[in-house]
């Protein structure tokens, strides 16, 4: 066992009922799994409510500032207030974030389905996947892992009603109604109220955590304030950043704890306890809440980037959780992580890829790796880069592949992360994580599907575990690739015309020559003895094509 495997296990995560699995221990997390409760509000006493996960995104403040207040709800970017009736928040506050993303994209949308989500994120008809039932509270990286695995973003009109009479297992939850797929997806911790307020603007919506309690609204419910020094019962609660105002008065804060903010400032919240004050469901919470935006909840995340799924799209993955854990056991700070999939006709052209990172400011690269003989080459002469940048920041990466044209068959997808420190490479992984008393999440990992490599080794991730960590369970590399079906891939058309011509020879002249740009299905198609590089023998073999003579 190394050392930094080793001081993971002993640490100890602290949480309430929402349980947040940012700062997790052993091969992949202990989890505090004691709950605690609270009423909707003092008159009710309607039901306790553990509950899951937060988010909000990273953003830089526009150079011309921003304004004093901002609403989504009043510009319109909302969907009726809703009334959770399991501990199932998390999944209500991520879906009311994703509906905001979506209208102010312009998407037509009524209302996304968020008991999809509870029950996309049970257990497996194999006991595999997220150990909880849909009356369970949930885990901080559920919703961001069901939106990028395109689990999620399902309308109420298409998946109708789901039957909570009877047990509903995560697998048995098709994705056949996916309408939007995310692509980016940022947290943000640990930062200023202005990348907040930008977040808001720029998405819409983010979805954060913080402590509740009666003891600290007002008496209308309509606002909040947990002091620094309160001390008093709490429990973890999820809801929708949708707005703020800076001179919002700080007396409004009037609770039982005889505490004030010592400034003016709240942040709007929509809340997902129905209608139950004269604000509809909205309340303000004071900037200077205990917990909103700390650490004890985090990660946080906003929804970036969103494409609408189209019937021509396929979304390769090895898994259908998102990043559970980041993997950074390894003391390096150039490592690849990998992925092998099969690419058929329907799937070989690559739009982009997406994988999870919390290397922030880390250069990347992207490669496509033949496989042989099961497992990826580890001589990276024969890697292809197909994309490469710099990681701004920690989340749910989107790296454009320009049209890559992938061989027929088993392949693979490599992402290396460069920190050019003494950080190490991180990558998301979907890992099993554990309390002290029970398994919380159980991955699915398989050999043949995941391989690291750094100094000069290529490992299949599974016995990496096994001989580095003791882990019989390893785990997944969260690794996606976004495919799209292409019907110009003929070898030698390189104007995609369908048609083989001198025009095609004359093309690829003059993009060796530095004369002609190539899209990824002209690239794969102007290599027409397929050696991995265009050069005049391509043109000329497409010339004896168009003689005969080929």
């Amino acid at each position: 066992m190394n050392k930094k495997f080793a001081e993971k296990f002993t640490a100890v995560l602290s949480a309430v009922c929402m349980l947040s699995v940012g700062i997790v221990t052993a091969n992949a997390a202990e989890i505090d799994d004691s709950f605690e409760s609270v009423t909707k509000n003092v008159e009710s006493e309607k039901s306790s409510l553990p509950s899951a996960y937060s988010a909000i995104g990273y953003a830089l403040v526009d150079e011309n500032g921003l304004p004093s207040d901002f609403s989504s709800k009043t510009l319109g970017f909302v969907t009726p207030i809703k009334e959770q009736q399991y501990n199932d928040c998390w999944a209500l506050a991520g879906t009311e974030s994703f509906e905001t993303k979506l209208l102010k994209l312009g998407y037509p949308v009524t209302e996304m389905s968020y008991d999809h989500a509870n029950a996309s994120s049970t257990i497996q008809v194999n006991g595999k996947g997220w150990q909880r039932k849909y009356r369970d509270g949930g885990f901080t990286n559920i919703y961001p892992g069901y939106l990028t695995s395109w689990q999620g973003g399902a309308e109420v009109a298409d998946v109708g009603e789901i039957d909570f009479s009877m047990f509903q297992y995560s697998d048995e939850m098709t994705n056949a109604n996916t309408k939007y797929g995310t692509t980016k997806l940022r947290y943000l911790d640990g930062v200023d109220s202005n990348e907040i307020k930008q977040a808001i603007m720029d998405n819409g919506a983010v979805t954060a955590s913080y402590a509740t309690t009666n003891n600290c609204f007002n008496n209308a419910n309509t606002t909040y304030f947990m002091p620094q020094s309160y001390d008093g019962d709490y429990i973890g609660h999820t809801i929708s950043v949708v707005g703020w105002s800076d001179n919002f008065s700080k007396y409004k804060f009037t609770n039982s704890t005889g505490i004030l903010p010592k400034n003016n400032g709240a942040w709007l919240i929509r809340n997902s306890w129905g209608k139950n004050n004269s604000m509809g469901g909205y309340f303000w919470l004071s900037y200077e809440d205990k917990y909103i935006f700390g650490a004890k909840y985090s990660p946080n995340f906003t929804i970036d980037e969103v494409t609408k799924i189209s019937d021509d799209m396929t979304l390769l993955q090895n898994e259908r959780y998102g990043a559970t854990y980041s993997f950074n056991y390894v003391d390096s700070g150039d490592i690849t992580f990998i992925n092998c999939f099969d690419f058929d006709e329907n799937s070989r052209t690559l739009n982009n890829v997406i994988f999870e990172t919390k290397s922030n400011g880390a250069d990347y690269e992207v490669y496509y790796i033949p496989v042989d003989d099961g497992a990826p080459v580890n001589d990276e002469s024969n890697w292809k880069l197909i994309s490469s940048g710099k990681v701004t920041y920690s989340g749910y990466q989107s790296a454009d592949t320009n049209g890559y044209v992938t061989p027929l068959g088993r392949g693979a997808i490599g992402v290396r992360i460069i920190t050019g420190s003494d950080e190490s490479s991180q990558l998301g992984v979907g890992e099993w994580l554990t309390n002290t008393t029970k398994m919380t999440f159980l991955n699915d990992s398989k050999y043949g599907d995941s391989y690291i490599k750094y100094d000069g080794t290529t490992s299949d991730l599974l016995d990496w575990y096994k001989l580095n960590n003791n882990d019989i369970l390893g785990g997944t590399f969260v690794i996606k690739a976004v495919a799209v079906d292409n019907d110009n891939i003929m070898k030698g058309d390189t104007n995609l015309d369908k048609a083989i011509s001198v025009v095609d020879s004359t093309l690829v002249q003059k993009y060796i020559v530095g004369n002609a740009d190539f899209d990824g299905t002209q690239l794969y198609n102007a290599d027409y003895d397929g050696d991995g590089a265009i050069t005049v023998a391509d043109a000329t073999e497409i010339q004896k094509k168009v003689v005969g003579l080929a």
